[in-house]
């Protein structure tokens, strides 16, 4: 795709606010960071109301509104400090970025490649997932990451390079299963965020509604015996972060109810993100249309 004009104005001044975070003493730009969330969650109508949505379907009258929009508030921020994590990270050392979280329950991880399993890493739009994709891939291997291509081609074509030093290979979604495919014959890691809508895939539940989720990662499981592994990147601080693992998910040694393997183990990984979003539910993506298949029509603002 060639760059227009509005690429070129839209990528200009992105490399100007790159070149301001990075010069801008760290705890001034915390500050500024929560400013700007604030003012975002302010004026930000459309995505607040799609928030409001998804916490009413997710909680429905378990927390009051005012715990609902304190979760939204606090999810602008979070996405604020993710998104400096997105330009940090294209810049700094493998030490520095590495010195920006600890791990929990590493062993799941470590014993995986012990055995010399294929293993496919699976996490959500969540805390610093920005983080958690280098962290993993700069750590333990290189990581075959399924991600959507940006709209904006120059800023894309930077952050394929930034993910390429920092061990990651980007795939579109379009040609996925060859990449993930590839990915495993090479030796290399996949890594999927698994928590959006998708057109195509299986019907599961999350927080008690249907959704549609992607089965891919349930499929790439059974066909190679590879194991799946949770992992999330839990804000504790403004570039400071705990990367939780959870116990793998073995195929091999899943006890199957039924003869849908494919949905049961989406069902699974589907779980523990919703565990996951439960601890600390303002580190989700809460702006994005997760119910739309079925509540398409409550996403419209009146």
């Amino acid at each position: 795709m060639k760059a227009n004009a509005k690429d070129y104005f839209i990528y200009y001044l992105y490399l100007l606010l790159r070149f301001l975070f990075l010069i801008i003493p760290k705890f001034l730009l915390e500050k500024l960071l929560i400013l700007t969330a604030k003012i975002i969650y302010i004026f930000n109508k459309e995505h607040r109301h799609i928030a409001k949505v998804n916490l009413n379907l997710a909680y429905e009258d378990k927390i009051t509104d005012k715990e609902k929009e304190k979760i939204i508030q606090d999810s602008y921020k979070s996405l604020l400090f993710n998104m400096y994590e997105f330009i940090e990270n294209q810049t700094i050392s493998k030490e520095k970025l590495l010195s920006k979280a600890k791990i929990e329950n590493e062993e799941v991880i470590l014993n995986a490649i012990k055995d010399n399993r294929k293993i496919i890493f699976v996490t959500a739009h969540y805390g610093g997932w920005e983080l958690a994709i280098p962290y993993t891939a700069l750590k333990y291997g290189t990581l075959a990451v399924v991600n959507r291509k940006m709209d904006n081609p120059l800023i894309n074509d930077m952050y394929i390079k930034a993910r390429d030093r920092n061990n990651i290979i980007m795939l579109e979604k379009k040609v996925a299963a060859k990449g993930m495919l590839k990915a495993f014959k090479n030796g290399h890691f996949v890594a999927v965020a698994i928590d959006q809508n998708t057109k195509n895939g299986v019907e599961i539940d999350f927080f008690d509604k249907k959704v549609m989720a992607t089965d891919a990662t349930a499929r790439l499981a059974l066909k190679f015996d590879a194991v799946i592994i949770p992992l999330f990147a839990v804000m504790d601080d403004f570039r400071d972060y705990t990367i939780k693992v959870y116990d793998a998910i073995d195929p091999s040694t899943v006890e199957f109810k039924t003869e849908d393997k494919e949905k049961e183990l989406t069902q699974l990984q589907a779980d523990i993100i919703q565990k996951q979003i439960e601890q600390t539910p303002q580190q989700w993506f809460w702006q994005h249309k997760r119910w739309k298949k079925h509540y398409k029509n409550l996403y419209k603002r009146k």
